[in-house]
């Protein structure tokens, strides 16, 4: 479903979704209820060699108030740490926007309006798909689709209590920096962007076309998966529960299925950005201390993570917990 796209997001491209979106709506208390009924042990791995330990955890970027996800052993890490790396700090986030705007104007001032490519049918359909968004028309119609994607899984979250108030690399964030503790970002926000915005629209937008006709009308999320509407409690809240848990599935499903859409996204977002981490990784054992990498569990889920990425240079990391 297309929420499960945003909190998988890098977190700087996910906020950027949600500046685009209109407030969100009262939460639906019962709809929302969560239980943890076990002692929470998010993944975590070491890689090491004589001088150096990389902790790297897999997070949630957004989390209800109250959902568990600390136990002693993580506890632990977080204070042997000497440096926190995340995706990208909202300071270079920033920075790299402002970088990348001339390419990014260059790129909306010559590219076709969406309704312009879809069917007849599609049309009214696309008008009434961006409404529920909340975003102006003609601002959503004139974004290559993939970007336009992002706002409509802020909207796809109304009324979801998750915040990054309380998600995972927040939380760090501020215990580091009050610790006096270095921050630093594992990628530039600026290319991911970038990436998404050169995706070939073409073809993203003829799957919106047949998406479209098949579309029930009744919700955003209902775009891929009309059995998102239906979802309550800790159903609801399943891919979290599994996080904390420990759980790492074999393969990750942004939720788009196998068309052109769920393999760009896959590439831009998981598949490249995987392997430069990697590559990140490798030189970051020559530098001597304690790191803790704290990125979206995503990253290490599927024959294209993290860890597979990894061993292609000659590296094994161990799970820990």
């Amino acid at each position: 479903m297309i929420s499960r796209l945003l909190k998988a997001l890098p977190p700087a491209v996910a906020l950027l979704a949600a500046a685009l979106a209109l407030p969100a709506a009262a939460q639906e208390e019962d709809r929302y209820a969560f239980t943890q009924d076990y002692d929470p042990a998010p993944a975590i791995w070491r890689l090491a060699d004589e001088d150096t330990t990389i902790y790297m955890l897999g997070t949630i970027h957004l989390l209800p108030e109250g959902f568990r996800w600390r136990n002693p052993q993580l506890d632990a890490i977080i204070d042997e740490a000497e440096v926190l790396v995340v995706e990208t700090s909202d300071a270079d986030s920033e920075g790299a926007l402002e970088a990348m705007s001339p390419k990014f104007q260059h790129l909306l001032a010559n590219r076709t309006p969406t309704s312009r490519q879809l069917s007849a049918q599609s049309r009214p359909l696309w008008r009434e798909l961006v409404a529920m968004s909340g975003m102006p028309f003609e601002v959503v119609d004139s974004m290559p689709l993939m970007v336009a994607l992002l706002g409509f899984g802020q909207a796809s979250i109304e009324g979801d209590p998750s915040s990054y108030d309380y998600g995972v690399e927040t939380v760090l964030e501020a215990e580091f920096s009050e610790t006096g503790r270095p921050i630093e970002s594992i990628e530039d926000f600026g290319q991911v962007m970038y990436g998404l915005f050169r995706v070939n629209d073409a073809e993203a937008v003829r799957e919106l076309d047949m998406q479209l006709r098949g579309w029930g009308g009744k919700s955003v999320d209902g775009l891929y998966d009309e059995q998102a509407d239906e979802l309550t409690g800790d159903a609801y809240w399943a891919m979290e529960h599994a996080w904390a848990r420990g759980e790492v599935a074999e393969d990750f499903d942004l939720g788009f299925g196998e068309g052109a859409i769920g393999e760009a996204f896959s590439e831009v977002l998981l598949n490249r950005r995987n392997s430069a981490w990697a590559e990140w990784l490798d030189t970051r054992l020559d530098q001597p201390g304690t790191v803790l990498l704290a990125v979206g569990a995503g990253h290490f889920e599927g024959p294209d993570s993290v860890l597979e990425k990894l061993r292609t240079h000659g590296l094994e990391a161990e799970r820990i917990n």
